[in-house]
């Protein structure tokens, strides 16, 4: 929602929250607070929006209410949905599931925002990147300290390999071990600025 422009919502962010907050890291669920990806453990992925705002006349109620029918009419088209609002404490927070990547891109670029701008996201398992050559271990460090990464460790993973194109925080429910040059990883949170970029979530 910086903007959240194609929904209506007149501009909502000033900036710089930090984190994803709860990255849901061993099982806990997404709890975003800056703008931000989201990748569940079996692979889906949402995409969450938190906006400060000083003005009384937003409610949660209206809030969602307005969402919900925007996706409806807007959005009919692509399989996304609305997970959570709230409006409290000066903050407003949408979470939005969504069917496929595709649909996140889709979403993502009728919204105008400056943090979540993507060309092109992808999520496949690590199995079938392998083989398909979307990454190779040798463009590949570990997320926590940079060592190298060779194919036989890579491909004993059982997770995903996240492809992502433009400008994103990206956290995840399992554990990002690996990335890609240019990758920043703050606090679990991989942050993308160009790409392709690729990680690797187990």
């Amino acid at each position: 929602m910086k903007k959240m422009a194609a929904l209506g919502l007149a501009a909502l962010l000033a900036a710089g929250l930090s984190g994803c907050g709860g990255r849901a890291a061993g099982g806990n669920e997404f709890a975003p607070a800056e703008n931000s990806i989201y990748i569940a453990e079996d692979g889906k992925v949402s995409s969450a929006f938190v906006e400060p705002y000083e003005e009384e006349y937003y409610t949660e109620d209206s809030l969602k209410s307005y969402l919900e029918e925007a996706l409806a009419g807007q959005y009919g088209d692509l399989n996304v949905t609305l997970r959570e609002c709230a409006v409290e404490n000066g903050s407003m927070k949408a979470v939005f599931d969504y069917g496929s990547p595709e649909d996140l891109v889709r979403f993502l670029a009728d919204q105008k925002s400056e943090d979540l701008n993507l060309a092109d996201f992808q999520v496949e398992t690590v199995e079938t990147a392998l083989a398909e050559g979307t990454v190779t271990a040798d463009a590949l460090v570990g997320a926590a300290d940079g060592s190298p990464v060779d194919f036989e460790t890579l491909a004993r993973q059982k997770g995903y390999v996240v492809t992502v194109e433009g400008t994103a925080s990206v956290c995840a429910q399992g554990e990002i071990l690996y990335v890609s040059e240019g990758v920043e990883m703050t606090d679990g949170t991989a942050r993308v600025d160009g790409g392709p970029a690729f990680l690797v979530i187990r």
